[in-house]
């Protein structure tokens, strides 16, 4: 039984861990790399904190994959006769069940909302992950590229 649950457990998790991509200002895509990009000067207005949510899987795929899969192996854990059957379906939702909730939790990430005044005066707002970070009065970058823009210092 423990061997059911440790397997169930850990399928669940490595199913369930399809990394977001949240659109680091520290990290480029391959297709931004080697391409012509703009650079602009502008002043931090005012940020705030938000959180950011992917809806990367939103098929469920992960968690189709990791019952499947859960369900094999306690069938195959437990017993030879309806208690496999039985072992099989309670792994298989559990592993369902773990998957889907890991995988939300996974999707959110804390991001910042910077409102910027560009050097012409236009007031823009940009928002990305919070792996860098800004004050209002603060002079910094805007860089934009095929992905979209990114404030750096």
């Amino acid at each position: 039984m423990f061997k059911l649950l440790i397997s169930i457990a850990l399928l669940s998790l490595l199913t369930a861990c399809a990394s977001a991509d949240f659109g680091s200002p520290n990290t480029y895509q391959r297709y931004d790399v080697q391409h012509l990009g703009q650079m602009e000067q502008a002043t931090i207005i005012r940020v705030r904190q938000v959180t950011i949510e992917s809806s990367s899987d939103s098929s469920g795929l992960t968690s189709i994959v990791s019952s499947a899969a859960s369900a094999f192996l306690g069938s195959q854990i437990i017993g030879n006769g309806r208690g496999r059957y039985i072992s099989g379906a309670l792994s298989g939702a559990a592993a369902g069940f773990i998957s889907q909730h890991v995988s939300a939790a996974m999707s959110r990430h804390s991001g910042v909302e910077v409102f910027l005044r560009r050097a012409n005066g236009q007031t823009v707002v940009v928002t990305q992950v919070d792996d860098q970070q800004f004050a209002p009065g603060e002079h910094v970058y805007l860089v934009s590229s095929g992905s979209g823009y990114r404030i750096t210092h």
